[in-house]
């Protein structure tokens, strides 16, 4: 109940800021593109409209993360130097509970990206879409972007806005590269693959093939995060604040 009580409080700090504008814009704008799109091109190949659209998804959504996470860790900064998320006895707490906001509007957002554009398509649309495809490829995305928050919120609190930024269009980029390779062996556990990667394999029905793989990575992921929260238990601020 403490976690949840964190998690209201934090919401409640965006309340007069961009941020569930953002959140609400973005996929809405994002579902009317990918609406017109796939109805325009009517000759294409449904699934060849799918993979397109989700790859795209993969690579945009770093850089939307590096962005909203990064200003989220700068209002903490302006605000009190981070003192309201460090002078506090469960200061993990804080920020697992600022995680998990994060982490719940980026998927509020996804699953409303993805619910408007299947009834947009639905209304004008006569032919089957994939579902149990988009669905899995969707859920991926969700899954998949867990450890990119963990990232962004680490750097973001490290070193500030501008290289959460900058990483973010890094990752865009090598998102862009792996939409057109296929990764293998360690390759693959490249974090910000993992969504591209989770698309090519439930479009090319390698899923289950690659059961343990996905294991070890959701494994990876949680692992990820607990590192940083034991970092931010022991963490001091930043030099220019000490």
């Amino acid at each position: 109940m403490r976690t949840i009580a964190l998690i209201r409080a934090d919401f409640m700090k965006q309340r007069h800021t961009p941020y569930f504008c953002i959140h609400s814009v973005i996929p809405v704008t994002g579902a009317i593109l990918f609406v017109f799109y796939f109805l325009y091109y009517q000759n294409v190949d449904e699934l060849k409209k799918i993979s397109f659209l989700l790859e795209l998804t993969a690579m945009v959504f770093p850089l939307l993360i590096s962005i909203i996470v990064g200003l989220n860790i700068m209002q903490e900064e302006r605000a009190s130097h981070f003192q309201n998320l460090m002078m506090v006895p469960e200061r993990k707490k804080i920020l697992l509970a600022k995680f998990a906001a994060l982490y719940l509007s980026g998927i509020s957002s996804l699953v409303l990206l993805f619910t408007l554009f299947v009834i947009g398509v639905g209304m004008r649309q006569t032919e089957m879409i994939p579902w149990r495809l988009l669905m899995q490829s969707v859920l991926g995305l969700a899954m998949n972007s867990f450890v990119i928050y963990a990232m962004h919120l680490f750097f973001s609190l490290k070193f500030g806005l501008g290289l959460s930024v900058f990483l973010g269009v890094f990752e865009c980029l090598q998102c862009i590269l792996y939409s057109n390779i296929e990764l293998h062996g360690l390759w693959r556990y490249i974090p910000f693959s993992w969504s591209v990667n989770w698309v090519h394999d439930v479009l090319n029905g390698r899923l289950v093939s690659n059961t343990v793989q996905w294991i070890l990575i959701d494994v990876l992921s949680v692992g990820f995060l607990l590192v940083i929260l034991y970092w931010f238990s022991r963490w001091e601020g930043r030099k220019n604040y000490e």
